[in-house]
């Protein structure tokens, strides 16, 4: 019977920087990145909201029961 562990991972040299300091950097530098949204997913984004929209426009023409 095989039994597998998990990697141990060894540290060469410690870092200066805190793990607070080490995400707040990651999550400015990934806020940076320009996100580019294909044309036919931005297209269906505005179909569905269109829909949601008309739906939301009935129920508020429905009357209450």
């Amino acid at each position: 019977m095989v039994t597998h562990s998990a990697p141990k991972f060894v540290l060469k040299s410690p870092t200066k920087m805190s793990l607070n300091e080490h995400f707040t950097y990651m999550l400015k530098k990934k806020q940076l990145m320009p996100v580019n949204i294909p044309a036919s997913m931005q297209q269906h984004q505005e179909v569905v909201s269109a829909r949601k929209r008309r739906l939301a426009q009935q129920m508020e023409n429905r009357p209450s029961i």
